[in-house]
């Protein structure tokens, strides 16, 4: 099944713009909802949200209760409900609980987990080569990335399928930019020793570019990063604005470089042992609402993403600082390599091929 063509990059924060103000507007609350919703969670952790149903449907998200994800999870499992007459419900274990995103993977395979929402390096660990999707400096803007996702859908589809598991929606995480207490403005300043970059353990694709760029990392899963910068052993990190802020990362960092590293990419998918144990109405329902609600979320996103740029700035201080244009072109040099680097380890060369084919074809169109 192709998904219609999508159309959400309007109006949102054009990640190759080097401005330090961010559109938008904003709730000027917002960023101490997010925290007092960061405290909430804490009486919440082993607590899933439950949608008693004739048939339950495990599913798992890293995603925290009252962030974004988590609130469009629960609207799409309401409709669920109603949509299959109270016969198909989500059990949702939100903020990690079921473990990272490997281990609900595992359990998925064991089936005690049935679905969940992951990023792309968790989805790596179904079917790699969606990793491609976020290697770094390969989509420029929005449109580029809804324009080949779209495209892709069907063979997307195909490969979830032959792995096991099935495709329900894709959605964004945003594009991921430096955080750090120290300014970053060059490769150098990355390569300094007191930088304390984070890489995540099983993300093959940053692993490899920080390899590449002499950058040292400190490997972490997504659950550790907080109490890791706490501790102090992580002062860096790449990853999406309104992550940070859903994460309780944004108090611990001064700098934000506007440099778009790379866009994170997820995905909600179901096994396909739970999906055939449904009728094909319910199995129409889950695809169709699931198209329904990812596609509300990629524009949700992308909105509060803008949102927590301009929030941090002005309620916590965050200085946006300029990733110099020489460093910038070192920094597309060395992930041009890393594209190179991982064909045959990740993806092959005819898909990177095709994907390049694809926005190569787009951009001489605009």
């Amino acid at each position: 099944m192709r998904n219609k063509k999508t159309s959400y990059a309007g109006g949102v924060f054009n990640p190759e713009k080097r401005t330090h103000k961010v559109g938008g507007v904003f709730n000027p609350d917002s960023l101490f909802k997010f925290t007092v919703i960061g405290l909430l969670i804490l009486g919440m952790l082993t607590a899933p949200t439950t949608l008693f149903a004739a048939e339950s449907i495990k599913f798992a998200t890293l995603a925290p209760k009252g962030s974004t994800w988590m609130n469009n999870f629960e609207a799409m499992a309401r409709e669920i409900r109603v949509k299959t007459d109270n016969e198909i419900g989500l059990r949702i274990y939100p903020n990690g609980v079921q473990g990272d995103e490997l281990d609900v993977i595992r359990k998925m395979r064991a089936g005690l987990i049935h679905a969940g929402a992951m990023t792309a390096t968790g989805l790596g660990e179904i079917q790699k080569e969606v990793l491609i999707f976020q290697l770094p400096r390969m989509f420029r803007n929005y449109e580029e990335l809804d324009h080949v996702r779209d495209f892709l859908r069907e063979d997307l589809d195909k490969k979830f399928m032959d792995a096991g598991y099935v495709l329900i929606g894709m959605g964004d995480i945003g594009f991921y930019y430096i955080f750090s207490n120290e300014p970053i403005r060059t490769i150098a300043d990355l390569q300094s020793p007191s930088v304390k970059m984070w890489a995540r353990t099983s993300d093959r694709i940053a692993l490899e570019f920080y390899k590449n760029a002499d950058i040292a990392t400190v490997p972490r899963e997504v659950t550790q990063v907080l109490s890791s910068l706490y501790s102090g052993q992580i002062n860096a990190v790449t990853a999406s604005p309104y992550v940070t802020v859903a994460l309780q990362w944004h108090d611990k960092f001064k700098y934000m470089t506007n440099l778009p590293v790379s866009v994170g990419v997820g995905a909600t998918v179901i096994t396909k042992e739970k999906f055939d144990q449904l009728t094909p109405q319910e199995q129409q329902v889950l695809r169709e609402v699931g198209d329904k609600y990812q596609a509300a979320l990629i524009e949700q996103i992308r909105k509060d993403n803008d949102r927590a740029v301009e929030a941090l700035q002005k309620k916590a201080g965050l200085q946006v600082v300029a990733f110099e244009d020489d460093a910038r072109e070192a920094w597309d040099a060395i992930a041009a390599e890393t594209h190179k680097a991982l064909v045959g380890q990740v993806y092959s060369q005819e898909f990177l091929d095709k994907i390049n084919a694809l926005l190569e074809e787009y951009r001489k169109n605009q």
